[in-house]
C-alpha cells in the first residue's frame, strides 16, 4: 500500500501529514510559516522540508513510500505560481504525482463534501474560493482589499476605532484602555505617533483581534461594530461569487475556516450568515471540522480513490483526533 502526503503552508505555520489509502494518518510534522512570493522560494521550501522530515521520522517512512503529494500553499494566486511550486516539490521529493492548490482550497475540502461549495479562510490574511460541480473553481486572492485582510485588517481596524473615538467620530470604547496598556503608550496621541512612525510591528497587529474579541464579548459597541462590518464584507465576497457561478438558488456549503472564526463573539459569524442568506437562501454556513492539512490529505484520498473520501470514516476520525487536527 502506498502513502499520501498532505501539506498545508500558510503565513503562520507549515504542517505535513502522511497517511495511507484508508484514512490512517501515520506521521505529522510542523514548521514555521512562509509564502514563496513574500519570503522567497528557498525559505518556503526549507519550512516544508523541515516538516516533512519530522513526519518521516514519526511514521518511519521515506520518500520512496509516498505515491502522491497534495499541497495547499499560500501564494498560489496565478497559474505560473502553481507550476513553479510543482517544480520545487518535484526537486524535493522526486515525485511526479503532485497536486498544487491554493491553501484555501484544502480548507474548503476540510469542511465539505458538497460538489457546490465555498470557503472563507480568515487567518492572518483572508482568502475565499468558490467551487461549482466539484470542478470549476475561482480563488479570490488579490481581489480582496487590504482593509479586510483577516487578522491584520482587524488589527488595523482596532487601531482606527481607538483613533476615531479619540476625536469623536466613534463612541467611547474600552479598546482605548486595552490598546494603551498593550502598547505601553501614555495617550492616544502617543499611540498614533507610534503607528505613523512605523513603530508598531506586524505581529502586534495580528495580536489586536484578541483584544477586539474581548471587548466585543463584553458588549463594547464599537468592537461589535468592527466585527459586524468585517463579517458582512466576508459574506459579500461569497455572495457575489455564488452569483457569478449561478449558485444563488442552489444548496451550497459555505465553509468557515481560519483562526479568526474561532472568535467567541457571535456577531462575526452572524453577520457572515446574514449577508449570504439574504442572497442565497439555500446556502448552509458551516464551520470546518478539520484543520486544513487534513483537507490536503482528503484531496489526496479523493484522487487515489477516484471519489470523494468519506469525512466521517472511522479510521480517518481516529487519526485526526490522535493528531489534534479537529478544529
Amino acid at each position: 500500500m502506498g502513502y499520501i502526503m498532505g501539506i498545508d503552508q500558510g503565513s503562520s505555520k507549515t504542517q505535513v501529514i502522511i497517511g495511507d489509502y484508508k484514512g490512517n494518518i501515520t506521521g505529522m510534522g510542523k514548521s514555521y510559516g512562509a509564502c514563496h512570493s513574500v519570503s522567497g522560494m528557498t525559505y518556503a521550501m526549507e519550512a516544508i522540508a523541515q516538516a516533512v522530515g519530522q513526519a518521516f521520522d514519526e511514521s518511519g517512512l521515506e520518500w520512496k513510500d509516498v505515491d502522491i503529494i497534495c499541497a495547499g500553499l499560500t501564494g498560489v494566486d496565478w497559474d505560473y505560481e502553481a507550476v513553479l511550486l510543482w517544480k520545487e516539490l518535484n526537486k524535493l521529493s522526486g515525485l511526479e504525482n503532485i497536486i498544487i492548490k491554493n491553501d484555501c482550497i484544502i480548507a474548503m475540502r476540510a469542511g465539505s463534501t458538497n460538489e457546490n461549495r465555498a470557503v472563507i479562510c480568515a487567518g492572518s490574511g483572508l482568502n475565499c474560493a468558490i467551487q461549482k460541480d466539484g470542478q470549476e473553481e475561482f480563488v479570490y486572492g488579490f481581489y480582496i482589499d487590504d482593509e479586510f485582510q483577516g487578522g491584520y485588517g482587524l488589527g488595523s481596524a482596532c487601531l482606527k476605532a481607538v483613533f476615531d473615538s479619540a476625536i469623536g467620530l466613534e463612541d467611547e470604547t474600552s479598546l482605548t484602555g486595552m490598546l494603551l496598556d498593550y502598547f505601553k503608550a501614555k495617550s492616544v496621541h502617543e499611540l498614533l505617533h507610534m503607528r505613523v512612525t512605523g513603530k508598531i510591528e506586524h505581529d502586534q497587529y495580528l495580536y489586536l483581534p484578541i483584544l477586539l474579541e474581548q471587548a466585543a464579548v463584553n458588549n463594547d459597541r464599537v468592537a461589535i461594530s468592527v466585527w459586524e462590518r468585517f463579517g458582512r464584507q466576508f459574506g459579500r465576497y461569497i455572495a457575489v461569487g455564488l452569483k457569478r457561478f449561478g449558485l444563488l438558488d442552489t444548496e451550497v456549503d459555505v465553509v468557515l475556516s481560519g483562526s479568526i472564526f474561532k472568535c467567541k463573539a457571535p456577531v462575526l459569524k452572524q453577520a457572515v450568515e446574514d449577508e449570504i442568506l439574504k442572497c442565497a437562501p439555500k446556502a448552509k454556513i458551516i464551520d470546518a471540522e478539520y484543520e486544513p492539512v487534513a483537507g490536503a490529505y482528503l484531496l489526496g484520498l479523493d484522487y487515489v480513490c477516484k471519489r470523494e473520501f468519506d469525512c466521517q470514516d472511522p479510521f480517518l476520525r481516529k487519526s485526526v483526533e490522535r493528531y489534534g487536527l479537529f478544529r
